[in-house]
C-alpha cells in the first residue's frame, strides 16, 4: 500500500492535519492503535478500555501525577473536557523572542475562526453549567470577585450529560471522531483502526512505515510521514527509529499544567455530574500563573482522587449527591522527560516545581474558602498525610501549609506538551531536523507551557503544516 501522506494518531493534531491535506487533494491515510468508542458503556468501563494504559499513567519525581490520555479514535479529544481557548499572543511573543521561532500570531487567527466553525465552538449556556460551577461562583462572588466567565467549548446541541471525559453519550462534544473524521472519510480518505505503528525507516524516495494490527504486521509506503502520536508517544518513536538529526532530544522539555480540585459537602443536593462539569473559569489577579476551571469526578472513579480512608471515605461517598467540585491548574515552570527504559515502555520523569506547588496549594485554599462562603457543610482538600477538611472560612485561612511536600499532593496533568517542541526537535513549519519527508503535528511541537487548554493551539499549529505541505 502506498499514500501521499501517513499521519500518525486520530486526535487534535493528526486528524485535522489529515482533513486539511485530503481536502486539498492528496490521498491521506491515518493509522490509529485505538478502536472507535462505543457508546452506552459505563463509566469506569470507559475509563478502562479508552484511556492509555486503563487511565494509570503517571510521572515519578517528588510527587506522582497522573497524565491521562486517550487511545481511541479521536484521541484524547475523545476523553478531554472540549474546553477551547485560542494561543495566547504573549505566549507566541515569548516564543518568537526567546527561541528564535518564527510564527506570528496574526498567522493562528485564520486556523482559530476555522475552527470555531468546525467544532461549533461557543461559550456554555447558562442552562448547562453544572451546579458545581454554579456554587462556586455563589461563593466567589460573595467574596467579591466578579470576574468570572463561561468557558468556550467544542460541541453542539450540547444536552449536559456531564459526561465529556468518558465518551459524551450524545455526541455533542466535537472530537475529532464526530466533526472531522467523517468528513476526512467522505472525502476519500482512509482509516486504519487498532493499528499500531512500530518501525519507521526514512528512505530517499518515500518512508517505510511496519505496521501491527490484531492479525498481522504489514508494512506501508508513504511520500510523506506525520506523527501525531501525542506527546508521549511521538518522542518514543522519534527516538526508537533514530528519525532526523535531533532524535537524541526527543523527549526532554515535557510540561503537564499540574492540576487540583477541591471537593466540597453541602446540605442541599449538588448532583454535579449533571450538567457540563467544565463550564466556567476564573482568574485570580494574585496568582497570574493559575487558572480556576469546573471540574467534576464520577462516584465510581472518585475513591481514586480522595485522600480519604475507612469511615472517612465511606461517609463522602454515601453523600456524593451533595458533593460539589472545582479544580484549579498552574502554568508550571519546570519541564520533566518522556523515554523508554527498559522493560517500561514509558517512563515519565516529572519535578513539581515548589512555587508552581505553593501556588497550587494556594488555589486550593481559594476554592474552600468560595464553597465554604456558598454555604457548604466542609470542604475536602487533596492533600494527604496531614489534616485535610475545613468546616469554617477561619480554619481553613488560618491553614499553615508551609510543612506540606508536593508528594503528598493529589494531582494530574491533563496537557502534555513540548517533548519535540519547535527549536529542539521540529523546526517552525513542523518539519524534523535532517528530514525531507517527516513532520510531527501534536501537543509535543508547543514548546513551552502554554497556561490554556491547548487543543486549540495544537489543531492550529496541523491545520497551518496542512496549509503548507508540499
Amino acid at each position: 500500500m502506498h499514500y501521499d501522506v501517513c499521519v500518525i494518531g486520530s486526535g487534535a493534531g493528526g486528524a485535522v492535519c489529515a482533513y486539511g491535506l485530503q481536502k486539498r487533494g492528496f490521498h491521506v491515510a491515518i493509522l490509529e492503535k485505538g478502536p472507535w468508542a462505543q457508546y452506552g458503556l459505563d463509566i469506569t468501563t470507559t475509563f478502562t478500555n479508552y484511556y492509555r494504559d486503563q487511565g494509570f499513567v503517571g510521572s515519578f519525581g517528588n510527587a506522582y501525577i497522573g497524565i491521562p490520555t486517550g487511545e481511541v479514535v479521536g484521541g484524547t479529544t475523545k476523553i478531554n473536557s472540549g474546553t477551547c481557548f485560542d494561543t495566547p499572543a504573549e505566549v507566541i511573543f515569548d516564543w518568537n523572542k526567546c527561541m528564535g521561532i518564527n510564527i506570528a500570531h496574526e498567522e493562528l487567527q485564520p486556523y482559530f475562526a476555522r475552527l470555531t466553525e468546525l467544532l461549533s465552538i461557543a461559550e456554555v449556556e447558562q442552562k448547562y453549567v453544572s451546579s458545581a460551577n454554579q456554587l462556586f461562583v455563589r461563593g466567589l462572588e460573595t467574596l467579591g470577585f466578579k470576574n468570572h466567565f463561561p468557558l468556550r467549548r467544542a460541541a453542539h446541541n450540547c444536552q449536559g450529560s456531564g459526561r465529556c471525559c468518558f465518551v459524551c453519550p450524545n455526541k455533542a462534544k466535537q472530537s475529532t471522531d464526530v466533526a472531522i473524521i467523517p468528513q476526512f472519510l467522505e472525502m476519500g480518505g482512509k482509516l486504519l483502526t487498532q493499528t499500531e505503528v512500530v518501525g519507521i525507516q526514512e528512505e530517499k524516495e518515500h518512508v517505510t512505515l511496519l505496521c501491527k494490527d490484531k492479525e498481522k504486521t504489514d508494512k506501508i509506503n508513504c511520500s510523506k510521514l506525520v506523527i501525531a502520536g501525542g506527546s508521549l508517544s511521538t518522542p518514543i518513536l522519534i527516538k526508537k527509529n533514530k528519525i532526523g538529526t535531533s532524535w537524541r532530544k526527543a523527549g526532554a522539555g515535557l510540561t503537564i499544567h499540574p492540576a487540583t480540585k477541591v471537593f466540597a459537602l453541602f446540605k442541599e443536593e449538588v448532583k454535579g455530574w449533571y450538567g457540563v462539569p467544565q463550564a466556567i473559569g476564573f482568574k485570580h489577579h494574585d496568582f497570574p500563573t493559575l487558572s480556576f476551571e469546573g471540574v467534576f469526578t464520577p462516584k465510581g472513579l472518585s475513591g481514586l482522587v480522595m485522600p480519604l480512608e475507612g469511615p472517612r471515605l465511606d461517609y463522602w461517598l454515601q453523600h456524593y449527591e451533595n458533593v460539589a467540585s472545582f479544580g484549579v491548574m498552574v502554568k508550571d515552570t519546570n519541564t520533566g522527560t518522556v523515554k523508554k527504559i527498559s522493560h517500561f515502555p514509558l517512563f515519565i520523569r516529572y519535578q513539581l516545581n515548589l512555587k508552581d506547588f505553593r501556588n497550587l496549594l494556594e488555589g486550593l485554599r481559594f476554592i474552600g474558602l468560595c464553597y465554604l462562603k456558598a454555604g457548604a457543610e466542609k470542604v475536602l482538600l487533596p492533600i494527604n498525610g496531614t489534616h485535610n477538611e475545613f468546616d469554617s472560612l477561619k480554619t481553613l485561612k488560618a491553614c499553615d501549609f508551609s510543612s506540606v511536600k508536593p508528594s503528598q499532593l493529589y494531582s494530574m496533568g491533563f496537557h502534555p506538551l513540548g517533548t519535540c517542541g519547535m527549536g529542539r526537535v521540529v523546526d517552525d513549519h513542523l518539519k524534523v531536523f535532517g528530514s525531507d519527508r517527516i513532520y510531527v503535528a501534536d501537543g509535543s511541537v508547543v514548546p513551552t507551557s502554554l497556561g490554556v487548554n491547548p487543543q486549540i493551539t495544537i489543531m492550529s499549529l496541523a491545520f497551518k503544516l496542512s496549509d503548507v505541505l508540499q
